[in-house]
């Protein structure tokens, strides 16, 4: 007979296994949560440990909480979710039942598999035997407890973990609010916050806002670390840790001896890459301070113009470089800056004061600024000026940019003057011409001659001091701008009616253009003294004689150069060699020619001497006397005609051509016959020279001999002058003297 069989556990024995596998699921919960809680647990206290010893920054701090979390995840999964989807099957199960109770003896396990089969019949099994097994195995599940398969010590083991977990974790999140070491913990390592655990050191990187600091590029640095005030103990070592490309390095720092000690400095020399740095001293680690590096704003060009004042008629000039330059009082300075950079201010400074510039363009973005100097209607001044620049984030100009003025005064005008042909004494009646050459840089106004003399009158013995101006050249600021002159200005002393015996001061003064108050210079001063004119002919005869004893000296002179030439003509070996006697014969006339052109030189100046005299005659009108009393011998003859030329046709035809022929002598001294010739048609031209000389020299004293009777004559007509003028006065006299009777 057949009968049905069943394909799956019996009912019995499967509600036993789903009730075992909820337990079981409850036991893996507990055990693996309460595992997970402990280490989780264990992970904080290593990080709280770590933090608090080490003072981790934000870095670490975000690296560890990532661990933290990743590391709770991983366990996690390991510990519950994989344990909890890895579910067993019944047959599992059913083993580990029959492996806790041996009493069983496989029977659970042989009724599951007869349970399942379709076909026993096939098999060759009974299946009244098989029902007969089933029904056993289902009665043996009744009589036992599935639960004591699983490890209930543990299970409740780790139902104890857990609660102690659990309560743990509760604290710590009661505690997070109320004790100021977990706040802290959980603040820095957990929300990531730059809360400080408690400590004695404070440090403070000056200058970083929000974790970073902004510095000029290329330049030296001065960090400064200080010890802030909330700290109990201040006097610690300071390092500074700096992190780069080139590695990390840690650097002592130095106490300033500011700040009581609080304040500590390390130099950051030509700062050129970004890096950054943190400071550690006494138990106080600062975060990490990031640097940025940034362009100061500088001057890229320079420009500068100076405006000079109108009365100068100069163009407006560029002034190259920063100087210094030196500019004319009165000017103005365009001052152009183009800069690397927008900026939020440029000023120009020179010493305290500060000078604002103006933007072109927009304030903005521009980079070029400008200003004209002086402001405010004030005058230029010099020194050395510098640019402070700040740029839009507030960091300053480092390397300064600068230029010098120096201011210059417009000079007085430079005056130079002579007078011609007058000596130091003048008669009243003189002409006086004065030679002047004036020069101004800008422009010259006025030119004038002021004189004073002082008259001396010896019967009320007393002096008095008069003067007068007397202008030259006025140039008018509609005329064409005169920078320089060059002239002679002649003085006609009559009018002034000056006495003998009188100091006569006489100076050029020149006035330029300069508003409002213009330079004045003044030349060398000239004193002149009054006299008549016998002392005059008298000083004047006296130097002619000077003149002709010195033309005296030229003729003996030239008599000896003619003597030692015959010499030399005359010269014999007296045993010496051709050579020897060549060059000595050579070197005497060298000599020879060399003191013929100082006859030359000596002759012109006794020319020039006369030249002057004559002048000098002429310009006190002491011809016209001479004219009147003497008829056609007058002083231009005798000096001019007399002396004079023929000096000039005597050194110019004679005397050079005298020492033309000693150098040919000399290049002729080895062609004896050619020597010779030479050597005879100079002496015949040194003889011609004596013959002119003598007849100058009698020419001289004949002059000097005309002079003395000349001045005696004057002297004779201006006794009798003299006389008639006192026999007038006494008539005169004599005439009041019978009125009054009458």
């Amino acid at each position: 007979m057949s009968s049905t069989t069943p394909k799956s556990l019996p009912r019995e024995i499967s509600a036993r296994l789903s009730q075992l596998r909820s337990q079981l699921t409850r036991w893996l919960l507990v055990d693996g949560i309460s595992h997970w809680v402990a280490v989780i647990l264990c992970v904080l206290v290593v990080d709280m440990g770590l933090d608090r010893l080490f003072k981790m920054d934000f870095a670490q701090r975000l690296i560890m909480l990532g661990v933290m979390v990743a590391f709770a995840s991983v366990y996690l999964v390991y510990r519950v979710i994989r344990p909890l989807s890895n579910r067993p099957g019944d047959d599992a199960l059913l083993y580990e039942v029959e492996a806790k109770n041996l009493t069983l003896k496989e029977s659970l396990l042989t009724g599951a598999q007869l349970a399942r089969q379709d076909d026993l019949e096939s098999l060759g099994a009974s299946r009244a035997l098989a029902d007969a097994t089933i029904q056993h195995s289902i009665a043996k599940a009744a009589e036992i407890d599935f639960a004591t398969t699983l490890n209930q010590t543990r299970y409740r083991n780790n139902l104890v973990l857990l609660c102690v977990g659990g309560l743990l974790v509760a604290f710590m999140a009661i505690t997070v609010n109320q004790n100021g070491f977990m706040k802290t913990w959980f603040h820095r390592n957990i929300l990531l916050l730059e809360d400080q655990w408690p400590q004695a050191t404070y440090l403070e990187i000056v200058g970083a806002q929000n974790g970073e600091l902004v510095l000029p590029r290329g330049v030296d640095h001065r960090q400064l670390v200080q010890v802030t005030d909330e700290s109990q103990l201040f006097d610690v070592n300071v390092s500074l840790e700096i992190d780069g490309p080139s590695g990390t390095t840690v650097h002592p720092m130095k106490p300033t001896g500011r700040q009581d000690g609080r304040e500590h400095l390390y130099v950051l020399h030509n700062v050129a890459t970004e890096f950054r740095m943190r400071a550690s001293g006494g138990d106080d680690v600062t975060e990490w301070v990031s640097v940025r590096l940034v362009e100061p704003p500088s001057v890229t060009q320079l420009e500068l113009q100076a405006v000079f004042p109108s009365y100068t008629g100069l163009a407006p000039e560029s002034l190259p470089g920063a100087g210094p330059h030196a500019v004319l009082t009165g000017s103005q300075l365009d001052v152009g800056a183009r800069l690397n950079k927008p900026v939020s201010e440029a000023v120009l400074r020179l010493g305290e004061r500060r000078f604002e510039m103006k933007p072109v363009g927009d304030p903005n973005i521009a980079t070029q600024y400008e200003i004209r100097l002086p402001a405010n209607g004030e005058s230029l001044s010099g020194g050395q000026y510098e640019f402070a620049l700040t740029d839009q984030s507030g960091l300053a100009s480092m390397r300064t940019s600068k230029f010098t003025i120096k201011t210059r005064e417009d000079g007085p005008p430079k005056v130079r003057s002579k007078l011609l042909g007058i000596s130091g004494l003048v008669v009243p009646r003189a002409q006086v011409p004065v030679s002047f050459s004036a020069e101004d840089e800008f422009g010259l106004e006025e030119i004038g001659l002021d004189c004073h003399w002082k008259n001396s009158d010896e019967d009320a013995v007393r002096n008095e001091t008069q003067s007068f101006g007397k202008v030259i050249l006025q140039l008018k600021e509609s005329e064409t701008t005169v920078r320089s002159i060059d002239d002679v200005e002649v003085l006609d002393l009559a009018p002034l009616q000056l006495t003998p015996g009188a100091s006569f001061m006489l100076s050029v003064v020149a006035r330029d253009n300069r508003p409002p108050n213009a330079n004045v210079s003044r030349s060398n001063e000239f004193l002149l003294r009054i006299v008549t004119e016998q002392e005059l002919r008298d000083d004047m005869l006296r130097r002619e004689i000077e003149q002709r004893k010195a033309f005296e000296q030229a003729y003996d002179a030239q008599m000896e150069l003619a003597a030692a030439l015959r010499g030399v003509a005359a010269m014999k070996p007296n045993g010496q060699t051709p050579e020897q006697f060549k060059a000595s014969r050579e070197e005497r006339l060298i000599t020879i020619g060399r003191e013929q052109k100082a006859v030359g030189t000596s002759v012109d100046a006794v020319a020039k001497r006369f030249e002057e005299f004559l002048v000098e005659a002429k310009n006190n009108r002491l011809d016209e006397d001479e004219q009147a009393l003497a008829g056609g011998q007058t002083i231009e003859q005798r000096f001019d005609v007399g002396i004079i030329q023929p000096i000039r046709r005597m050194d110019a035809d004679l005397i050079a051509l005298a020492s033309r022929n000693l150098d040919n002598c000399r290049r002729l001294i080895d062609q004896e016959q050619q020597w010779v010739s030479a050597v005879y048609e100079t002496g015949e031209i040194q003889a011609q020279i004596m013959v002119e000389m003598k007849r100058i020299l009698d020419a001289m004293v004949d002059s000097e001999n005309f002079q003395e009777v000349v001045n005696k004559l004057l002297e004779i007509k201006r006794s009798e002058l003299q006389i008639k003028s006192e026999m007038d006065k006494r008539e005169r006299l004599e005439d009041d003297i019978f009125d009054d009777d009458k």
